[in-house]
């Protein structure tokens, strides 16, 4: 099986994972047919489907066998995927040996070979990410800059024949830059290796944003003005939005700070089995020990009581809402447990060290993006509406020294225009926090624009 250039980028950020799931498996005693079934059925989305392949071309003798058709995806994986490539080598030769010293070794190399080749993906999409944010900072603040102050300067100073008027500005400000702008967002948005392919088509989350068109309605009735029309009615249905949307935002926060606990108490588990504690008062104490998963763990004994002895279902109960990785590292160490608790407890702690390897690098490199995708936003909700409302604020007396250079209407053109950079901001960073749906952005949007129309009022007013 080969991937294709345009499918291998998911790969990059679920590599690390299923290389982790698999010398699970395999240090725990398993084989690689073991391995590579446990990723193709529980594996993240794309590498489970390209291992699924795998796994059905061998039941069905479309290869001989699942070595054979592991190490034909292997050699079709693009130079991007060259750490994965070596990490499933790795693993198919620890898979042949004893246990033993020798075997641990190899299977942590491959895991740290992968966690590495992440690391320098991410390191290395982040340094690419200068020249397009440089580009969008020059399109979304300078063109339209260019365009409401100099423009009307060489106007008074004749370098035109005539009135260039409003309409070239128009198609401008609100056609040329935004497309431009929307390139560049997807050029960015296609070259990011963490982005998730799934998004989430809760298209309900745009409702409380459709309560501006009656506010439009009113605003016109009362004022007759565009700019303030504008304000009126976005301003509070974007207000609408965000309350509507925050407490969904901050349970996902909470929940993954849940989750970042739930993987910590991991190695807990791990050295109460080495100390002897049975499964179910060791995981129930490593719960107990931070009082973020506490809570947590009064339902997992509540699970365990009600089982009947399906532990397993106990443990999806109680932690697969939470965490659903977590959950099933749980379920793995359960299963070493049956047969010796003190190998289970080693295993938990590999399997610890490998979550804690992986979420140690997902963080570098999003703080290391942050600035970045904190410039865009800073771009779209502060500076772009400042220095435009500055702009506009010059206009006022520039019409009053020539009649050439009346500019009608371009407040309401920027207006228009700081709505739609607002929009693509907000599809832009949410694609980068790995939630590329309409939820997340319509939460961004609601969260930038208020503030974006803010301070251009705020600046056009210095003109009155």
């Amino acid at each position: 099986m080969k991937i294709e250039k345009k499918d291998y980028r998911p790969l990059i950020r679920e590599g690390p994972a299923a290389v982790g799931m698999m010398s699970v498996v395999i240090e725990s005693g398993g084989s690689l047919d073991s391995a590579v079934r446990e990723v193709a059925s529980k594996g993240p989305e794309d590498i489970r489907e390209a291992f699924s392949a795998i796994v059905h071309d061998a039941d069905v003798r479309a290869c001989p066998d699942i070595r054979s058709g592991l190490r034909s995806l292997a050699s079709g994986l693009p130079k991007e995927l060259a750490f994965f490539r070596r990490s499933v080598h790795m693993l198919m030769a620890a898979s042949e040996m004893h246990a033993g010293p020798e075997k641990t070794r190899i299977l942590k190399d491959a895991s740290d070979i992968s966690v590495n080749g992440l690391r320098e993906t991410g390191e290395a999409y982040g340094s690419s990410l200068s020249n397009p944010c440089m580009v969008i900072f020059g399109l979304g603040i300078m063109v339209p800059m260019i365009l409401m102050s100099i423009l009307p300067i060489l106007q008074i100073g004749g370098m035109f024949g005539e009135s260039v008027g409003l309409g070239p500005i128009i198609v401008t400000t609100l056609v040329v830059v935004p497309a431009c702008v929307l390139c560049v967002t997807l050029s960015i948005r296609g070259k990011d290796p963490f982005a998730k392919r799934r998004r989430d088509g809760d298209w309900r989350s745009i409702s409380p944003l459709i309560f501006s068109l009656p506010l439009a309605l009113i605003g016109w009735n009362l004022t007759g003005d565009v700019v303030r029309t504008f304000v009126f009615s976005t301003v509070p249905a974007c207000a609408l939005a965000f309350a509507v949307l925050y407490p969904s935002q901050k349970r996902e926060r909470a929940r993954a700070d849940v989750e970042r606990f739930l993987k910590d108490s991991i190695f807990e588990l791990g050295n109460r089995l080495i100390s002897g504690d049975n499964f179910e008062n060791a995981a129930a104490g490593a719960l107990e020990t931070r009082s973020e998963t506490s809570h947590v763990a009064d339902v997992f004994r509540k699970e365990i009581a009600l089982s009947r002895g399906d532990e397993r279902s106990a443990i999806f109960s109680a932690l697969g809402n939470v965490s659903p990785e977590a959950a099933e590292a749980f379920c793995e160490v359960y299963d070493a447990s049956q047969r010796d608790i003190r190998e289970a407890g080693r295993l938990a702690i590999s399997i610890g060290r490998q979550m804690q390897d992986r979420e140690a690098v997902y963080k570098s490199i999003s703080n290391k993006l942050r600035s970045v995708f904190d410039m865009m936003t800073a771009t779209a909700a502060v500076f772009a509406p400042m220095v435009l409302g500055l702009s506009v604020a010059m206009l006022k007396p520039l019409s009053e020294i020539s009649e050439a250079a009346d500019m009608t209407g371009t407040s309401a053109v920027i207006a228009l225009y700081l709505a739609e950079l607002c929009a693509l901001m907000a599809f832009l960073t949410a694609a980068h926090k790995g939630g590329c749906g309409v939820r997340n952005i319509v939460y961004r949007f609601s969260m930038m624009l208020p503030v974006s129309m803010v301070v251009f009022c705020t600046c056009m007013s210095f003109a009155l």
